[in-house]
Formats: C-alpha cells, sequence, structure tokens
C-alpha cells in the first residue's frame, strides 16, 4: 500500500509540475497585414515621407492570458522579431524609391529589421494597455544602432494586441550619409522619425 501511495504521489507530483510547465509557455503573436510604418523626413525645400509596405514579424509574451493587465511585468515581453523589405519602402515617386534604396543598399542587405534586446519598464496606462520602455537593436543598411524607446501596448477587440510609438533617427547612424541634389542645392536633413502601429493576432 505504501508503494502503491507513494507511486500516486509521485504521478500527482508529475502531473502537476506538467501542468506549470504548460502554463509558462510564452504565446507567440504574428504581425498581420493591419500593421502601418512611416518614415517622415525634410529637405531644405521640403517635407518628405514614406510608407512600409510590407511589415513581418512576430512578439513572444510569456504569459499567454493577458486578461487582467494589473498583474502585468516588463518580464512577460520575451522577444520582438520585426522586419520590413527595403523595396516594398514607397515614398510615392519614382525616383526617390530609386535613390531611397539604393541609399539603404537593397541588394546586399534587402530588409531593416528590429530586435528586442530588453524590456526594461512598465507602466499601466488608462484606456486600458501598458506603456513599455526597451530597448532594442534597428540594423539597416547592414548597420545596428541601439535604442531605448517607448512603446504602448493594448489588446484589441479580436485577443490579439497594437503596440504603437515613434522614434526619432539619424541616417548616419546607419552610415548614410544626408542625400543631395541639384549640384548640391537641395539637401536632406539627417534627422528623420518613424512611427508605427503594428498590429499582432495570436499564432495558431
Amino acid at each position: 500500500m505504501r508503494l502503491k501511495s507513494y507511486t500516486l504521489s509521485i504521478f500527482a507530483s508529475f502531473l502537476v509540475a506538467f501542468g506549470l510547465v504548460a502554463v509558462a509557455q510564452a504565446q507567440t503573436y504574428k504581425v498581420t497585414n493591419a500593421s502601418s510604418m512611416t518614415i517622415y523626413g525634410s529637405a531644405n525645400v521640403t517635407d518628405w515621407e514614406a510608407k512600409a509596405k510590407t511589415i513581418d514579424g512576430e512578439i513572444r509574451i510569456s504569459n499567454t492570458d493577458l486578461s487582467d493587465w494589473s498583474e502585468a511585468d516588463a518580464s512577460w515581453f520575451e522577444s520582438v522579431e520585426i522586419a520590413i523589405k527595403v523595396e516594398d519602402i514607397d515614398a510615392d515617386s519614382r525616383r526617390m524609391n530609386r535613390n531611397m534604396h539604393g541609399y539603404l543598399k537593397e541588394d546586399q542587405y534587402p530588409e531593416i529589421t528590429y530586435r528586442l534586446v530588453e524590456a526594461k519598464e512598465l507602466a499601466m496606462l488608462d484606456n486600458p494597455g501598458v506603456k513599455l520602455t526597451v530597448r532594442g537593436v534597428i540594423n539597416a543598411a547592414g548597420t545596428d544602432k541601439e535604442i531605448i524607446h517607448d512603446v504602448e501596448v493594448r489588446k484589441n477587440d479580436g485577443g490579439g494586441l497594437v503596440v504603437s510609438g515613434s522614434q526619432d533617427l539619424l541616417m548616419t547612424d546607419f552610415g548614410i550619409d544626408p542625400p543631395t541634389a541639384v549640384l548640391g542645392s537641395i539637401r536632406s536633413r539627417d534627422e528623420m522619425t518613424i512611427t508605427f502601429e503594428i498590429h499582432l493576432e495570436k499564432a495558431q
């Protein structure tokens, strides 16, 4: 009887441990076609913008039940990987597209990527949602740039997530000299701003 009881106890412990492992498994969210990203810049004569038409990637979150944001912690956000195709960055100008893709070295580096290094801090929002302060790395034209920035994360009605934010960058961060034209009379400024709204749904 003691052996049988001991065996049952071990079996029960195994089931509990298995259950805990199952709970701890991360949920993957995939980027959907509803996502958008826009790059804003300016020159000495005019402003310009370009849209990323193809955005891929995924986010992994360790807590699979996001019903209660009050328990949210930065450690929930395990990984983020985003990629945009250089060839699908569109400034609505054939010449500008050709120049932009060339400066981004499309032939050698066909994608601009972002990966999360660390989710550092989390604060609650009123609507509801969370604001994350994160450290990540952007790679463009073959050059890495580490940034610390804020994003807002909210749930949508379909059980997915929406991640939004903006980030100021410099072209020279990625070894790109601001372009000039017409014998230097038109000069692009180094500064640019990226805004994004990434829509995600649970992976099947």
